[in-house]
């Protein structure tokens, strides 16, 4: 089990923790785009169910398949939109551009609408209603598919095979789905005779609604030791500035402005998650805000090739690109000085930190402080292959060393005495 990986550790080590074999790892397919067009169906009504005001909501979703596929029973990715769980819909752009990616390279893809609003005034219980059942609507949404399955056969899944992902209030829903499952871990607030049962009344009743793993983009979860070790794996890419949904452990505030309640980010999950041993990969984007990947190409190609990577480690399979990717970290995993573009001494250090460039590197261009939060402490601008850094007005404890040049970052750990 690995978590937060290096360039390094992924050249040299592996990327992912492999699963059993489930699909046929010798072709491209799962594993880069080898469709050029899709065939999709809008507006396919997946269930119903009353909304805060106890409005009836159709709920819909759109469907998204690899056109010309021969393959008899495809892997299934569900993706929840954004919009503090206000606004937003099945069509937002990060969310079709997910579905849209992922289903060229030979998934199935699904976005779906769920019940939005929260009931005034904002406060913990009437958001964690809202929740709730946003989770109880992706739980139809599973379940629509394994019946289809069983059933009609209209999209040819595999039922064995379903991921749950989601983009900032979709990541909430999609983590809460797998890890808030049992009836002791429901907050108080939850009414079950009210707002239903963990499966709820949303449609498709009878089949069941368990993932195999879960995509969480910038999202978090009410409480971390909700995770067990036994639970379904997950991926996360979080950003370190994210002014919306807390990057590790803190309070959220809706629309910026009402202050709900504790929550647990994507970097406080994964380090959990690690300290568990539940296998886990997490994305740090260094001094990126909410949704970085929303409306920019780069940081979308980023997030679909680190879960695409991921998913297919899931599948059992070896990605053929275990690609450089930059502002990722380990707070565990150790490499031989031989393997690194550069060094950094001493570690521990007390008060200056020298940090030199190997392998024939010309030079450094940027040098990141973070805390262990993600905080980033100091930014210096550098044209030399060799500098110290005074730390002396730092704490004591663990920090983060980011080295950019010209080709990659590395991120390396140290210890400040």
């Amino acid at each position: 089990m690995k978590k937060i990986v290096t360039l390094i550790t992924i050249l040299f080590s592996g990327y992912f923790t492999s699963s059993a074999q489930l699909v046929d790892c010798s072709s491209a397919r799962f594993d880069t785009e080898v469709f050029s067009s899709l065939d999709t169906t809008m507006d396919v009504v997946y269930g119903a169910n009353l909304d805060y005001n106890g409005v009836n909501t159709i709920l819909t979703m759109d469907i998204y398949r690899p056109q010309g596929d021969t393959m008899a029973a495809r892997p299934l990715i569900v993706w929840a939109h954004g919009g503090s769980f206000l606004s937003g819909t099945k069509n937002d752009l990060d969310v079709q551009q997910l579905c849209e990616h992922f289903a060229k390279r030979g998934y199935v893809c699904a976005t779906i609408n769920y019940r939005l609003g929260i009931a005034f005034p904002y406060n913990e219980a009437n958001t964690t209603a809202t929740v709730y059942r946003a989770v109880q609507d992706m739980k139809a949404a599973i379940r629509f598919f394994r019946k289809d399955a069983a059933t009609t056969n209209d999209y040819q899944i595999d039922p064995n095979i379903i991921y749950a992902g989601g983009s900032s209030a979709g990541a909430f829903t999609a983590l809460h789905l797998a890890y808030l499952n049992e009836y002791s871990e429901l907050p108080a607030t939850i009414d079950t005779s009210i707002l239903g049962d963990l499966e709820g009344n949303s449609g498709n009743s009878g089949y069941s609604s368990d993932v195999n793993a879960v995509v969480n983009l910038c999202g978090a979860l009410g409480n971390k030791t909700w995770v067990k070790i036994t639970d379904v794996p997950f991926v996360s890419m979080h950003g370190t500035i994210d002014d919306v949904v807390p990057y590790a452990t803190d309070v959220i505030n809706l629309l910026g402005i009402f202050p709900i309640m504790q929550v647990d980010g994507s970097y406080s999950i994964a380090a959990y998650g690690d300290s568990i041993g539940q296998t886990n990969q997490m994305y740090t984007y260094f001094g990126a805000g909410h949704v970085p990947y929303y409306s920019n190409v780069a940081y979308m190609d980023t997030t679909v090739r680190f879960v695409s990577n991921f998913l297919f480690t899931q599948l059992g399979c070896t990605p053929s690109d275990p690609e450089p990717l930059p502002n990722t970290f380990n707070l565990n995993t150790t490499v031989s000085e031989i393997e690194r573009s550069f060094e950094i001494y001493p570690n521990p250090v007390s008060t200056e930190l020298c940090i030199a460039l190997k392998n024939n590197v010309s030079k450094i261009d940027k040098i990141r402080i973070n805390d262990i939060s993600g905080k980033e402490l100091l930014l210096l601008n550098i044209s030399e292959p060799k500098t110290k850094i005074d730390l002396s007005s730092l704490s004591s404890g663990t920090y983060f060393v980011s080295i950019q040049t010209k080709d990659k970052t590395e991120v390396r750990k140290f210890i400040k005495n």
